[in-house]
Parts: structure tokens; sequence; C-alpha cells
């Protein structure tokens, strides 16, 4: 909420058409003997009574004339165009002869005039807007601000020595010194991956084997190439339903799939499948999938008990549920490392139809969607309800007779 202040207060009040400021303020307001006196008592009201100051804000109104002058003596360094171009974006919405509010004069001083033709002059580059109105340049200004705060801070941190959580620590410990499986909890960017590297990176050197599986040939590929640069070409091989690279290599990345179809080589094909020591399933949230959850259930369960198990997820829902069932289904202990504190704030973001970036939800209501979001998903609702009223009642000429 603007607040007037005692010098812009006897401005608006000098420069009113008509002075029935006893009807704004109030009928207790007593007759003034003069103009001095009844500005006096405006000021007066304003300073004891907020919401009386207001009902003079809002009921006042200029002519351009006076907006101009208003304007020069606010910002006299500005050029006379400068003063032309905020008259327009007042008067844009405006019929001709219609009076200005000077609600919307003071909102502007109140920015300042320079930050105000700055701002329009950002605005209109991004999006030319001929006839830009002052409603719509306080909603850009207003975009343009929850922008900024929705990208501030994002970027490249500074150079930092890593130093790993205790989950993490936790989590390598459990797999490769007490011999058990695990299941990590946490959220993206937590770093399991980290998890997952040394605990292979401590079976390797052992001289022992592993497997890195995911849900995805494109994740297998880039695991191929991330593995490939840590620990060495000849030490990384990939098997997936398109390619086949260094097969033998101690460390496989290859898709769930192909993993659980070497089990059922080994069951069939008298153990030509060597049991690996150790195998990390990324994404073990599959396992509840619809359609391919039997995957990752068949591995588990088919998965010799002298192999330890590294399960990674970010969104299993129901995580000490599955790790009780894993130990109850294999014979061997399941922990459990949960970390549900996210390391890196979730920002949610909408582009908009017409290419605009802007937070989803409205800051400080929480759940409450952007108001120009909001439309566009009730507005995808009724487009949706219409579909389906039509696909119920076909058109005339179709119905049976």
């Amino acid at each position: 909420m603007l607040k007037l202040t005692e010098v812009q207060l006897r401005r608006l009040a000098e420069t009113l058409d008509t002075l029935h400021l006893r009807g704004v303020l109030g009928g207790h307001i007593p007759a003034a003997r003069n103009r001095t006196a009844l500005i006096g008592q405006v000021v007066e009201q304003a300073r004891q009574h907020t919401a009386a100051a207001h009902r003079l804000y809002e009921a006042a109104r200029l002519t351009p004339e006076q907006v101009r002058e208003w304007l020069a003596e606010a910002a006299p360094e500005l050029p006379p165009e400068a003063h032309t171009r905020l008259l327009q974006l007042l008067t844009a919405s405006l019929e001709p002869g219609e009076l200005i509010p000077a609600q919307q004069v003071v909102s502007l001083l109140t920015i300042g005039l320079p930050t105000v033709l700055e701002e329009l002059r950002e605005i209109e580059h991004r999006r030319p807007r001929p006839g830009l109105t002052y409603h719509e340049f306080q909603v850009a200004r207003h975009r343009r601000a929850a922008l900024q705060k929705l990208l501030e801070g994002i970027g490249t941190p500074e150079p930092q020595p890593f130093v790993p959580d205790p989950f993490q620590l936790a989590a390598v410990a459990f797999v490769t010194e007490e011999d058990k499986d695990v299941l990590v909890a946490a959220p993206t960017g937590s770093g399991k991956t980290w998890i997952a590297e040394q605990a292979i990176r401590c079976f390797l050197e052992r001289g022992g084997t592993a497997w890195y599986t995911s849900p995805l040939k494109a994740l297998s590929n880039d695991k191929f190439r991330e593995f490939g640069r840590k620990f060495g070409p000849d030490a990384v091989g990939l098997i997936t339903g398109d390619r086949r690279v260094n097969p033998d290599a101690p460390l496989k990345i290859a898709t769930t799939e192909i993993y659980r179809n070497g089990l059922y080589d080994a069951m069939t094909r008298d153990g030509v499948f060597g049991a690996p020591d150790l195998v990390v399933f990324d994404e073990v949230h599959y396992l509840g999938d619809r359609h391919r959850g039997v995957v990752w259930e068949e591995s588990i369960i088919y998965t010799p008990a002298s192999t330890r198990l590294l399960m990674l997820s970010a969104t299993v829902g129901n995580a000490r549920e599955l790790a009780e069932w894993v130990t109850w289904t294999r014979g061997v202990e399941c922990r459990l490392v949960a970390h549900p504190q996210r390391p890196v704030a979730l920002r949610t973001a909408f582009i908009h139809p017409d290419g605009r970036l802007q937070p989803l939800f409205e800051e400080g209501s929480a759940g409450r969607l952007q108001d120009d979001v909001e439309a566009l998903y009730i507005k995808a609702k009724q487009q949706e309800a219409a579909a389906q009223a039509r696909r119920r009642r076909p058109p005339f000429h179709r119905r049976r007779r």
C-alpha cells in the first residue's frame, strides 16, 4: 500500500479541479474558513487516519496538463520527451477527455520517474508493446520482479573442497565394510551417484566386479561415458539393446532388463552369467511401475545372496517397507539410508504459451497458482469438459436413427 507524504498531499489537494474534500474525508470534518485551512485539515487527517488519506488518494482525478506540471516539478532533469512518454503511459487506457487517477501518478512518483523510464525500456525491448497501459506496466513490473527473485542465485557456485555428508559415508560403509544391502532414499542432487561411485571403486580395487543398472538407455550411455573417465575406458563396459562395448569389463553399465536377462541365462545355461560382487540399481522406484516393475522385482529376487545390492531412489514413497521386503526376500539385511533434506531449494516455474518464464505459484501463498496460470488451467479443463461432452453426444447427422 502506497503512502503519501505531506508534500505530495499538499500538491495533490492544490491541483484538484473541485475541492469536495469534506465529502471524501467524511462529514465529521468542520467547515474550513479558506483554502489553506482546508488543505491543513487534509494533511492533519492524513496523519491521523490512513484510511482517510487513501479515500482522498483514490478519489482524486487530474487533467493531463496538471500531470505534466507534476512530472516536470518532480523530475525537472528529465527531457520533455520523457515526460511525454510517461503521460502516454498514464493515458493509454483512457477515453478522450477522461481524467487521470491521481493514485497512478503518485505510484509512478513513488517508484521514481527515472526508474519507471528504465523499466519501460526493458519491458518494451523484450516484447514491443505499442500503447502500453499503466495497468499492463504494473503487471509487467510484478512479473519481472517475481522472475528475478525466482532466478536469483542460480548459476555456477564458487569452487569448494568436496566434503561428503554423513549419510553418504554411512551408505558406503554399510555396503563395503559391513556386507549389507543398502537402499538410499535422498532427493535429486544430494549425491547418490557419489555413493555408487565409491562403492564401485572399493569393489574394483579388491578385484571384484560390479554392474550399474538404470531404467533408460540414454542414462546408461551417460553413465558409461562418466565412469569411463573416472575408472578408465578398459574397466568399463556397456550393454544395452543397441550397443555392446567391452562386455567383459569388470564394471558393466546396462539397462535393468539386460541384467535381468543375464540372470535368466545363468539359471538356464548352468551359470554362464558370473555373479557380480556388487549391483547398483539406479531409480529403483521403478519397482512400483505397473508395466516394468516386474523387471526390478525379478532382478532383486534372482540376484545371489552373496552379491551386494545398492539401490538408489529420489522418489520412492515407501522406502522402509521396500527395505524390509528386500531383507525378507534375500535373507540379507538391507539397511535404509534416508536423507529427506534437499541440498538445493526446489524452485517451480512455468513456461507460458507466449514464451514467458514465470513462477508457478504466488509468492507467500502456499500452493496458490499464479493468476494467469490458473486461468490457463481453468480454460484447459473447460475445453476438456466440452470435448468429453461432444464425444458423449455426437452431431445430429451421426446419431443413430
